[in-house]
């Protein structure tokens, strides 16, 4: 690497060199030699790959073909087909549609009163960050706490504060 070229890579040999050159010309050619056994080898060896997967390729063509020709199939409009229906049995083909029906309607939603919107986030409240507590009727509770501030105050069952009930702490109601 550290020695220039100073002539072509091959060269007929001439009588005047040294025999230490002419080791260094033999790993030349077989280096080039076998860089060029490497690329065609590489070369061979993608065109058989390329070869061998052409037969997947073709069979999956062949099938994307055939689906999109059954897709072409479906979309064709067709006559409704009729069906032979006894008329003893029609009674109770009905009972089944009249069953089902019922089934499958739901039950009424119950509507949620002032203080469960109000929990819920539903319904802006007067007090920044304050969720009232609701029983399990939906009615106000008796006692009401603001945690940010750890107050608390009486409240009816509509929610209405009583007078002179907020307190720190915990509020003695009832």
């Amino acid at each position: 690497m550290s020695d220039p070229q100073e002539g072509p890579l091959l060269r007929a040999p001439s009588v005047s060199e040294p025999t230490g050159s002419s080791n260094k010309h033999a790993l030349k050619v077989t280096g080039l030699t076998l860089l060029a056994v490497v690329l065609i080898a590489g070369q061979a060896f993608t065109t058989y790959m390329v070869f061998s997967q052409k037969e997947r390729l073709t069979t999956l063509e062949s099938h994307s073909a055939r689906l999109e020709e059954l897709g072409r199939r479906a979309t064709v409009m067709r006559s409704p087909m009729k069906m032979a229906l006894p008329m003893n049995s029609l009674p109770l083909f009905m009972d089944d549609a009249v069953t089902e029906e019922k089934a499958s309607t739901p039950a009424p939603k119950k509507e949620l009163t002032q203080c469960q919107k109000e929990a819920a986030g539903l319904v802006k409240v007067n007090v920044p960050a304050f969720k009232p507590s609701c029983d399990e009727n939906g009615d106000y509770t008796a006692e009401q706490c603001w945690t940010v501030s750890n107050k608390c105050w009486c409240v009816d069952k509509n929610g209405a504060m009583l007078q002179d009930s907020m307190v720190d702490g915990p509020a003695k109601c009832g």
